[in-house]
């Protein structure tokens, strides 16, 4: 009998732990992808990160790359890895790519590592900066133990320790290709200078050289050296960083992919998502070229996995998503979408180009066959019908070359009265717009075009809904200017709404009269404005309650709320 009590009992904490979000799956927060799209950042220009690196500081992603002929080093942050912003160029450095940046935590710097010089006679140049964005000040470029360098990455262990994986033209008439070798050394403490050469593969024509490590074997990639065409990516391994390496190399498993050419890629570099579950190694190709017009987009993201015999596979997913915490990855399942196979109508639409097209199964082999087109005006739509009201929190639209420029994503129960759930004036010919918002019951969804981005009308190849279990909150565009403190805060209809004054991290909770956190209503990186959202499903009884706002690492806003229950 004590037995089944424990059970029962258990069962009941592990449901109180799911509704209040403590250590639960449901409260996990996914990071998505998709491939086959381009990027933009928040001003609605295409993000340029060309052979550049991304790493996570504190709880920051930053992308950086070359741009502009490889003449401005570029970084964009994002708390989501869906939402960029563009923070400038962090070093002017012209015939420079191949770019990365690590922090030393003695120093307290953040170094980049530069591939800069002729093409066929590069050094390497290293830059400090005080924060992740920079500006980066250059200390110096030379040649590496007496010789040019080719494409270059740096590997950080995790004992802080840095390595150099770099092309070696120590081969007299070299260059990045031909008859050069590559190699790995190890840096210096202060990571400004290379220490010692610890490995050397006399193998020509590799290039796009990058170091990973699973399960404590280390992994070390190349591309071949054919200047921006796709190829095979190759790898050696080791169970030791300093050797001894293997000497042949192994080709990434990518299993149809009939070109063999790393879906279309050269390998740019692998991020890790380290979690206690696993770590998810990301592979990130360059798409310089794009024979396939299925695939489209500058870069690919895809979650490798690794056979029995440690061989690496990149199978590939338009759709995915990673849980970095945890060190988890999925697919974004058809069973998520609610809109899928429902009815579409649409204010117009042109020959086969239907509104019943955005709501059917497509995958990324197929998608370009169907989408919906409307006539060339602004004010066209097209609406889902769930077929009944649901809850819902999440819509992802793909955009054809004919796009919106600015439109709004609207919801109704009666296809009457529509309420706003998100708006942008910073829409992009072949993007994606994946945008949460608060949790609200609708039958129908809704984008209701504003501004048209060419002549042509709008143009969708999917409409995707979802309700996700995170909680989610909504912006307002309008509110830009920063409100009064007292003002930051408020509370009324059960409904929470509480102003970012500047993008930057939030921390929404509930606590009751006792002092003890009853949930964590949201968390992250917000934009500027005015967000809304419902209090959890948890079980609140009538009292007094206090809702504590955190902007950044400092509370901002306390608020004193009482909740009479039936």
């Amino acid at each position: 009998m004590k037995r089944m009590i424990d059970r029962i009992l258990a069962k009941a904490l592990l449901a109180v732990g799911l509704v209040l979000g403590t250590q639960s799956p449901a409260q996990a927060k996914w990071l998505t992808f998709h491939n086959d799209f381009f990027m933009y950042d928040l001003d609605g220009n295409k993000i340029n990160t060309r052979s550049g690196a991304m790493r996570k500081f504190g709880d920051t992603y930053y992308w950086y790359g070359s741009a502009n002929r490889f003449a401005d080093q570029t970084c964009y942050s994002s708390k989501d890895m869906l939402h960029w912003t563009y923070r400038g160029v962090a070093l002017k450095a012209p015939g420079t790519n191949r770019v990365d940046v690590v922090y030393n935590e003695s120093t307290r710097k953040y170094v980049m590592f530069l591939k800069t010089g002729p093409t066929d006679g590069a050094d390497l140049g290293v830059a400090t900066s005080d924060t992740p964005e920079g500006p980066f000040t250059l200390i110096g470029t030379e040649p590496v133990f007496g010789y040019h360098i080719g494409d270059m990455s740096v590997y950080q262990d995790d004992d802080g320790q840095a390595y150099l994986a770099y092309v070696w033209d120590s081969i007299p008439g070299a260059n990045s290709g031909g008859i050069s070798q590559h190699a790995l050394a190890r840096l210096s403490p202060d990571y400004l200078t290379v220490e010692k050469r610890l490995w050397l593969w006399n193998r020509g024509s590799r290039e796009a050289n990058m170091v990973m490590k699973r399960n404590g074997l280390y992994y070390y990639l190349t591309s071949l050296t054919l200047w921006t065409e796709s190829t095979p990516t190759q790898y050696y391994t080791a169970r030791d960083i300093e050797g001894p390496w293997t000497n042949q190399l192994v080709p990434m498993m990518v299993p149809g992919n009939t070109a063999n050419n790393s879906w279309d890629t050269q390998c740019d570099f692998v991020f890790p998502f380290k979690g206690p579950k696993d770590t998810v190694q990301m592979y990130v190709g360059d798409r310089w070229e794009k024979p396939d017009p299925a695939r489209l987009g500058d870069y690919v993201f895809l979650p490798l996995s690794f056979t029995a015999k440690d061989s690496v596979v990149a199978n590939y997913y338009q759709d995915w998503e990673v849980e970095p915490d945890l060190g988890l990855w999925r697919p974004i399942e058809d069973a998520r979408n609610l809109a899928l196979g429902k009815s579409a109508t649409a204010s117009s639409s042109i020959g086969n180009a239907a509104p019943a097209n955005v709501t059917a199964a497509k995958t990324w082999r197929n998608y370009l066959n169907t989408k919906w087109t409307s006539s060339a005006a602004d004010n066209e739509w097209i609406q889902v019908d769930l077929g009944s009201a649901r809850e819902i929190n999440r819509v992802i639209l793909k955009w054809d070359s004919s796009y919106a420029k600015a439109f709004k994503i609207q919801t109704s129960v009666d296809a009457a009265v529509w309420s706003d759930v998100f708006s942008t004036t910073a829409g992009g010919a072949r993007s994606v717009t994946d945008e949460t918002f608060a949790a609200t019951e609708a039958r129908y969804v809704r984008m209701q075009g504003v501004t048209r981005g060419t002549a042509q009308g709008y143009s969708l190849y999917q409409f995707m809904v979802l309700k996700d279990s995170l909680p989610a909150v909504t912006s307002s565009p309008a509110a830009k200017s920063p409100p009064e403190p007292v003002s930051l805060l408020k509370f009324r209809n059960n409904l929470v709404e509480y102003t970012v004054p500047a993008d930057q991290s939030v921390k929404l909770e509930l606590w009751d009269s006792r002092g003890r956190l009853m949930s964590t209503l949201d968390a992250g990186y917000r934009p500027a404005g005015l967000h809304r959202m419902s209090l959890p499903n948890v079980p609140l009884g009538s009292g007094n309650y206090i809702l504590k706002l955190s902007l950044g690492a400092k509370q901002a806003a306390r608020l004193g709320i009482k909740l009479v229950r039936p």
